[in-house]
Parts: structure tokens; C-alpha cells; sequence
């Protein structure tokens, strides 16, 4: 439902694209929310309104998940929390973390708290940004997009105002 919003909104055509997340999975160590993959296969590598990029699969390694993960898993401490992340500490398997999906304008990052125990369609979203702090939010990763891009009252998070109109540009 909210992928195909976010769709109708854009004025996309769902490309329905057949991405390895088996792959991917194996190499977090725990599976993926189905939403998120789903939005990832309709909509590909690209950008939301000049502001939100979704990280996906990819070959040319700028926007791919699991590459920027591992870059912010290198630096981090491997027990505790991570100064850097603060009260948080990043996904490592077996262990509950931050898992980074995208990223946006104005130094806004967004992450899910996951962890291979629980399912991943109840990870809650976790954000942070410039003006706010760390926020949490409890809804699928598409509800999340679709309500940044639309929803004028979605505070702190839409961008509907400053973008009315919401549109997806594909970076091939």
C-alpha cells in the first residue's frame, strides 16, 4: 500500500527490479524488512525530491547498503556504545545495532535498530539530523518514505512543503 503511494506520488513506474538479497543478507548476518526490499526493487538507486537517497544493491558501490555499513562498522568499538552513534552502536551480527538504509539533505541519516532475534518489519526506524536529535519511529520503512515525502504535518521529518510536488530521479 504505502509503496504503491509512494509510486502514484512520484509518478513512477515500479520497475520491478530482481535484486540478490540473499546475498546481502548473508553478508549483515540477519534479513531485511520485505517492505524495504520491495521499495528498493520498485524504485532502484535514486533519489526523493533532491533529498532522499535509499541505499540499495550497488554495482557502482556509491549508494550500496551493505558497503556503507561496513564503512561505519570499521571505525566503531566492537562492544559498548558507539561515541559516534550515541546512545546507539552499530548492527553486528548477533548483536542489536544500527543498520543504515539512507541518507539525507541537511545531514539526515536513517537507520533501522535491528537485530537477527526479531522480525524485521517490527525494526523501528531510528533518525538523525540537523536541527534534531536522535529520534525513533515505529512504522515500516515505506510508511516512513511515503510520510517524508507527503505528509506536511510529519514533523520533524516531511519535506512536503518544501517539495509539494514529490519526485523520484533514477541515478543509473
Amino acid at each position: 500500500m504505502w509503496i504503491e503511494r509512494i509510486a502514484e506520488a512520484t509518478h513512477w513506474e515500479p520497475l520491478r527490479l530482481d535484486i540478490p538479497w540473499n546475498s546481502v543478507e548473508e553478508d549483515l548476518g540477519t534479513p531485511l524488512p520485505e517492505d524495504y526490499k520491495k521499495l528498493a526493487e520498485t524504485f532502484g538507486k535514486g533519489e526523493f525530491s533532491e533529498f532522499l537517497r535509499v541505499f540499495t544493491v550497488d554495482a557502482t558501490r556509491q549508494f550500496d547498503l551493505v558497503r556503507i555499513w561496513k564503512k561505519f562498522l570499521d571505525g566503531g568499538p566492537e562492544s559498548g556504545p558507539d561515541p559516534a552513534f550515541k546512545p546507539y552502536r552499530m548492527y553486528r551480527p548477533g548483536q542489536r545495532g544500527l543498520i543504515p538504509w539512507a541518507f539525507g539533505e541537511m545531514k539526515c541519516s536513517y537507520f533501522w535498530l535491528a537485530s537477527a532475534d526479531e522480525d524485521p518489519a517490527s525494526w523501528p526506524i531510528v533518525t538523525q539530523g540537523d536541527p534534531y536529535p536522535w529520534h525513533e519511529v515505529n512504522m515500516s520503512t515505506s510508511e516512513f518514505v511515503c510520510r517524508v515525502l507527503t505528509d506536511p504535518d510529519f514533523e520533524p521529518f516531511s519535506i512536503a512543503r518544501l517539495f509539494p510536488e514529490p519526485d523520484f530521479y533514477p541515478m543509473d
